[in-house]
């Protein structure tokens, strides 16, 4: 097998050894975008890169459950940015499954007790994550929140993507639009749809009941189940992530509408659902290699300023305009 080096990489994107070696040593030689690339084709070719008698600062944990860690295209991609961001600075990072067991025992990890600091990423449980917080160790939550936790929490601002979203299927005269996701999942969810109603009302529109499924699986059997219940279909529908999307859209096309013309979809997160997706789908998009660093430089902070206020940072997303809408 041939051996992968710098070079081999710098083939791979046309720029030179000189510039991928900057970008995996995140120095400011290159943009941001070029350092994205390299470390995505490094990735790809299976390269790793170490830097040599460098000596560590400190080791942090990053938890989640095996569903998020399974999340290639959303989780994994901010995981990645915090283990790229604190690897720079000379930082060691695990990560650790929690099982359902140690949520259910509140069984804390053992590697705690070798640890600088946590990452928790997205929904575990707030009692558990309560615990974790609870331990005297800098914890850095992302994509999840409550107002217990006491820790600094990095956000999509999931109220203004869904005002975004709605004011979009708006602008292209979708007077009902309907709602699916479960809100009693995440307060990112719940959020998404308050952001719905709330756009609703200010365009003075109807937030229609039998238009709103705001307790489902992700599931396709489920969904299509409800579906099925619907006599008259909205112009649009807003879902709270691309996974429920993209089993709307088949299932409607599966029922002869055409879409967009029959109706619009738009949902949340770029993710691969709403690039097969047939047409592709508009989304509300979070930049999560952003957010990945956001976090890994607010546990910078709070390592030098361990007493100081917690904070929540809210990243603003955007749209993405595909096929769906």
């Amino acid at each position: 097998m041939k051996q992968i080096s710098m070079q081999t990489i710098a083939d791979a994107l046309d720029i030179s050894k000189n510039s991928v070696s900057q970008a995996l040593r995140n120095e400011n030689g290159v943009s941001e975008e070029t350092k994205l690339l390299v470390r995505e084709k490094a990735e790809e070719l299976g390269y790793r890169y170490i830097k040599q008698n460098r000596k560590e600062k400190g080791r942090f944990l990053i938890l989640a459950t095996d569903f998020a860690f399974s999340q290639v295209s959303f989780f994994d991609k901010i995981i990645r940015s915090i283990e790229y961001n604190l690897s720079s600075e000379k930082y060691l990072t695990e990560r650790v499954i929690v099982t359902e067991d140690m949520i259910d025992n509140k069984i804390l990890p053992n590697e705690l007790l070798k640890c600088d600091g946590l990452f928790v990423i997205s929904h575990i449980t707030n009692d558990y994550i309560s615990l974790l917080t609870q331990q005297g160790i800098p914890c850095i939550i992302v994509d999840h929140h409550n107002q217990a936790f006491l820790a600094d929490c990095i956000l999509t601002n999931n109220t203004y993507g869904a005002n975004e979203a709605v004011k979009y299927l708006i602008s292209h005269n979708n007077k009902n639009i309907g709602f699916i996701g479960d809100i009693n999942f995440s307060p990112s969810y719940y959020e998404r749809y308050r952001g719905y109603i709330q756009t609703l009302e200010d365009f003075k529109l109807p937030a229609k009941p039998e238009y709103q499924i705001t307790e489902i699986e992700e599931n396709q059997a489920i969904l299509f189940s409800k579906l099925k219940k619907i006599k008259t279909m909205p112009d649009a529908w807003f879902c709270v992530n691309s996974g429920l999307a993209y089993i709307l859209n088949y299932y409607l096309q599966s029922e002869g509408y055409n879409v967009p013309k029959d109706v619009n979809i738009i949902c949340f997160d770029n993710t691969e659902f709403t690039q097969i997706s047939n047409p592709k789908l508009t989304n509300v998009s979070t930049n999560l290699e952003f957010m990945g660093k956001q976090a890994a430089l607010s546990m910078l902070e709070r390592l030098k300023n361990p007493n100081s206020p917690f904070i929540i940072k809210q990243i603003m997303p955007s749209l993405v305009i595909l096929g769906s809408v």
